[in-house]
Parts: C-alpha cells; structure tokens; sequence
C-alpha cells in the first residue's frame, strides 16, 4: 500500500546546560549573544517545524541535563512544547541519560501533544493525519546503556515509513540492516548522515557550537519523506555563532606585513560567507618559522591576534578572533644531546612524549557537587592533548632556561 508524503523535523542535543566557552576580551555584545545562543537556538529549532508545518517533531535526547537545569532551562522547553501543540504539532521524545523522562519535574507539566517514550521498554506508535496513519514510530529513552538499543525492528505490515527515536550510539552496520526507514539519534553534537535514500542513520547534532571543537554550521534536520518512503534530509541552520578553524599558510620569503595582507583576504573570504551570524576564528598558521624563533612565537602569535581584534572586530559581521595558533616547531636536536639544564630537561620531558598515550575522562575526578554548567565543557584529556601540551612544555621549559640565546 502507498504511504502518504509527509515531513517531520529530527533534533537533539539541545544541550542547555552546557555553556559556550566564555569569550574572554570579546565585545559585551558578543559576551551577551554567546551566553543566550544555546536558547535562542532552541527557539529557532522550534519555529522551524511552525514555519515548515511539518506533521510532527523528533527529539533524540540531551535537551538539559536534569541534575543542572536552571529554571529558565525548564521554563523555556516548556513554553517551546506549548508552541508546538497550539500549531497542532505533535513531539515524540526519546530522553537520553541527562533527561531521562522519570527525572522531569512534574511541576513542569508538560502538553499531552508530547511523547516521552519511557525508558522500561521500547514503545511503538503511529502518527496520524487525521484519521490516517502517516508513520510508525519506535522508541525509548536512556535506559542504561550509551548503545541505541531499541531491539529487533521488524518490517510494518501496513508499508508506512518506520521511524526510531533514540539517544545514544550503535553499530551502523547492523542498524541498517534492520527494517527502519529513519534512525533519528542522538548523542553527540556534530550532524552526521550515513546510509541511503531508503535507509537513513542520521545525527541531528547540536543547534549552537559550544566551542571550537564544534567548528561549523549547527541547526536541525527537516526530513521529506516521498509516498514511496524514500527520504531526504534538509539542514537548516540555527546557530547564533558560528566557531571556525581558519589555516593559513605562509610563504616562505614572507613578511609580517605581508601575513596581514593575507589574513585580511581571508578575513573578507569569511565574512562573505558569514550571513550576518558573528564568527568565531581561531587561526592555525604554517610556515611561520623565518619570522620567530621557536620559543618566541608566542610573541608573534599574541602581536598577530591583538592585530586582528582591532583591525576586524569593530566590523559587521563581527568576526572575533578568539587565537592565533603554528605549527610546532621541531627544537633542534642538539639541544637534546647537550651537557646542560637544557638538555637534561628535554630528556627528562621525552621520557612523558614517549609514554603511552591515552584518553582520560576528566569530569569523572571532579566531585558531584563541583560539575556545575561552568565545567560541563571539562571532558576528555586526549592524546592530542598530550602532545600538544608537552609541545607547549618543551618550547616553555626552554625558553625560561635561557636556550633563546643558541637559536641563532
């Protein structure tokens, strides 16, 4: 039997309490705008599915944490579900291990237009059009596993499209395979599609960037659905600002006055592009190596980003530049082998650069009565991290032990 054409909105990872990095030295304005982003983006999400009348909302998860939701949190999700029921619009919401449905305040009620799957046992509904059904709809929230585990999906006998609605990650391989339409999941705050125009796996990501880590456009996910079930996906971007990595790379015969040639031409290439929305720069320069000294960059960097804050900021869009970052330089590999403090601290450093390298969860050694939303972005102690830090350790410890004066 032919299904019926139908759209719904995806979103997730609403994150609000989780601020954006503060921004030290920015504008107030942008101090301000950066502070409401997370909420105002949360809005827009919300008039997204008004304005594209969409036939009902999916929610995979991470809306607040409910252990640090502040009132204004609550109240805003609250009055967002109010919107969407006084437009007819239906919402179901798979709860992720942060908003677990038994956790809800129950003074925050919410409408009945609102399904919150529960967490004992995946729930199965349908949508209806009227006094058709348009889709099914499968579903559970946080139930103690990080695993998107719903069970085995089989086939609708009826031949509407399947949608499940779920918080957390699995196997792409063998959530494919299953008999669903539409994986709408959430969990993590980058967008992310995989599969085909008849079998989607798709993460709607977070509505606003949080920080350089989440670099790039943010928004939700409009999904048309055909009436011979194919799909399509449509970004739709709800960010306030917008955090980007810019590199550049350097001319070797460079000179400082011609790097601000250059990063003033990509400065216009950025704006142009901008839409209006503050971007958020942090830069990565290569080849900067004839222009400072090793342990001396940081002069150079710290000169460049004053630069570029008076030069561009004042502008509209606003571009900020929030660092200016190179290339670690190798350090000479005499200072290695000498007979001197030098060398005995860059020897005693590489016994750490070659240690095992591993991912640590910071925010577990913070105590639970210490994991306040100002902390919320203190997660992972990379191995990235481990070597950028000792990088940083390296260039320091030799500089303040006097090796500026053999870099000649």
């Amino acid at each position: 039997m032919a299904g019926q054409h139908f759209r719904f909105l995806h979103a997730g990872d609403f994150a609000l309490h989780e601020p954006v990095v503060p921004l030290a030295d920015a504008p107030q304005a942008l101090r301000d705008l950066s502070i409401d982003a997370p909420y105002l983006a949360a809005e827009r999400v919300i008039s997204t599915a008004i304005e594209e009348r969409v036939d009902f909302v999916v929610l995979s998860g991470n809306l607040v944490d409910l252990a640090l939701a502040t009132p204004r949190a609550i109240t805003l999700l609250v009055e967002q579900f109010q919107r969407l029921d006084t437009h007819g619009i239906a919402v179901y919401w798979a709860g992720s291990k942060h908003d677990p449905p038994q956790d809800w305040p129950t003074v925050a009620r919410l409408p009945k237009s609102v399904q919150v799957f529960s967490s004992l046992e995946s729930e199965e509904l349908s949508h209806f059009r009227g006094d058709r059904p348009v889709a099914n709809l499968i579903g559970r929230s946080w139930h103690g596993t990080t695993l998107a585990n719903i069970g085995k999906v089989t086939s609708d006998t009826d031949g509407l499209t399947t949608i499940v609605v779920a918080s957390g990650q699995g196997d792409t391989d063998e959530l494919l395979e299953q008999e669903v339409d539409y994986w709408a999941l959430g969990g993590q705050p980058q967008r992310q599609s995989l599969g085909s125009a008849h079998r989607v796996l798709h993460y709607a990501g977070s509505p606003q960037g949080r920080s350089l880590a989440e670099c790039g456009a943010h928004g939700c996910t409009l999904v048309h659905v055909a009436s011979d079930r194919t799909l399509r996906t449509q970004f739709i971007s709800t960010d306030l600002i917008r955090w980007h990595s810019e590199a550049v790379q350097v001319e070797d015969n460079a000179t400082r006055s011609d790097v601000h040639k250059q990063l003033a031409e990509r400065v216009k290439a950025l704006r142009a592009h901008a839409e209006e929305r503050p971007l958020l720069v942090n830069w990565k320069l290569r080849g900067i190596e004839h222009l400072a000294r090793p342990t001396k960059r940081h002069e150079l960097a710290a000169e460049l980003l004053a630069w570029l804050r008076k030069e561009f900021a004042p502008a509209k869009p606003t571009l900020w530049s929030v660092g200016v970052e190179f290339e670690s330089p190798v350090l000479p590999g005499e200072w290695l082998e000498e007979d001197s403090m030098v060398g005995d601290f860059l020897r005693s450093l590489k016994l750490l650069v070659d240690a095992e390298e591993k991912d640590i969860e910071l925010a577990e050694h913070v105590p639970q009565a210490f994991r306040t939303p100002e902390l919320a972005a203190l997660r992972q102690w990379t191995a990235a991290d481990h070597r950028e830090i000792l990088e940083e350790v390296a260039l320091t410890g030799a500089h303040l032990l006097g090796a500026d004066d053999r870099d000649t």
